[in-house]
């Protein structure tokens, strides 16, 4: 059996599954040099696991990247030293509804195909721990991701049912509302008490009124909390991020939403100020959910709560 480390009020320790990156570091186009001083930073944030997100781009940039991660984590389960672990790659690009593309670039998603996901990871695909898709484009994809342990979440969709998508991604952003007459993506999460519910819960992407909501309808236990950081967080100058310039509210120039300008440490010291959730709930939501959630070995969760 294995014991987890509890944390205390002064002393969380944090897993996010989504995180584009922080101190200026973007994880669609950092060297391996700017991802591991970047690792050092949010470990001593107790982050002390992240899957680095991908939005859409070339399949040589993808590719790229993904043997960055890999290089790295296999280096961190021979030795690491205080910097957090690289658990997984997560695809928040390519296989996304053009109608609710967000700020990224529409023009580089393609069909959601077993042929089409290959050719964006070659090589690399064991290190993929989580794909974003619309399900309404899923051609044969979440099939495949599933019956290889991959996580499929559906986001960025204007779909009205999951199909078999194991969570949802940023619950309520880039997706249709709630609605009493029309099914959506985030009524069936709500309803669906098998479904994780990623949340990016700072206040901006949703309300204390919908984080209330979440947390009346789901099971504790199904709650991810996630920051959806951009590089800006932590960072003094102006980014581009999918091609636009980001405003220091994580806004393009039209006032679409981009992410947050927070870490997830921040997120949850803030919910917990505000008294919306407790500390079990933020040791729960934001550290020991993603465990079990992420299905990781007994390597990884030695290296987290170490």
């Amino acid at each position: 059996m294995i014991i987890l480390r509890k944390s205390t009020l002064d002393n969380f320790l944090y897993i996010d599954n989504h995180t584009h990156g922080a101190y200026g570091v973007n994880f669609n186009y950092a060297n391996y040099d700017e991802i591991k001083n970047l690792l050092k930073k949010l470990y001593k944030r107790n982050i002390r696991g992240i899957c680095p997100t991908l939005v859409g781009e070339s399949n040589f940039n993808i590719l790229r990247q993904l043997a960055i991660f890999k290089r790295i984590k296999e280096e961190q389960l021979k030795n690491i030293e205080d910097e957090t672990l690289v658990i997984g790659a997560h695809l928040e690009g390519t296989f996304l509804s053009p109608k609710k593309n967000g700020i990224q670039n529409k023009r580089l998603f393609k069909k959601a195909t077993t042929a089409n996901f290959k050719d964006l990871v070659g090589d690399f695909e064991d290190i993929v721990k989580i794909v974003t898709i619309a399900p309404e484009e899923d051609l044969d994809l979440i099939g495949y991701l599933n019956d290889r342990n991959i996580k499929t979440q559906a986001g960025h969709t204007i779909g009205t049912t999951l199909k078999k998508c194991q969570a949802t991604t940023h619950m309520f952003n880039a997706m249709n509302g709630i609605h009493h007459r029309n099914n959506s993506v985030a009524l069936e999460a709500l309803i669906n008490d098998n479904i994780y519910c990623e949340i990016i819960a700072d206040l901006i992407h949703c309300s204390k009124e919908i984080i209330k909501l979440l947390l009346k309808c789901k099971e504790q236990d199904k709650i991810l909390l996630i920051s959806d950081s951009l590089p800006s967080s932590h960072y003094s100058k102006n980014i581009v991020f999918c091609g636009k310039k980001i405003t220091k509210e994580g806004k393009d120039d039209k006032g679409t939403i981009a992410g947050s300008n927070k870490t997830l440490d921040e997120i949850c010291k803030k919910l917990l100020k505000e008294e919306i959730l407790s500390k079990e709930q933020i040791e729960k939501m934001a550290f020991l959910n993603q465990i079990k959630y992420l299905d990781l070995k007994n390597k990884e969760i030695d290296i987290l709560n170490r």
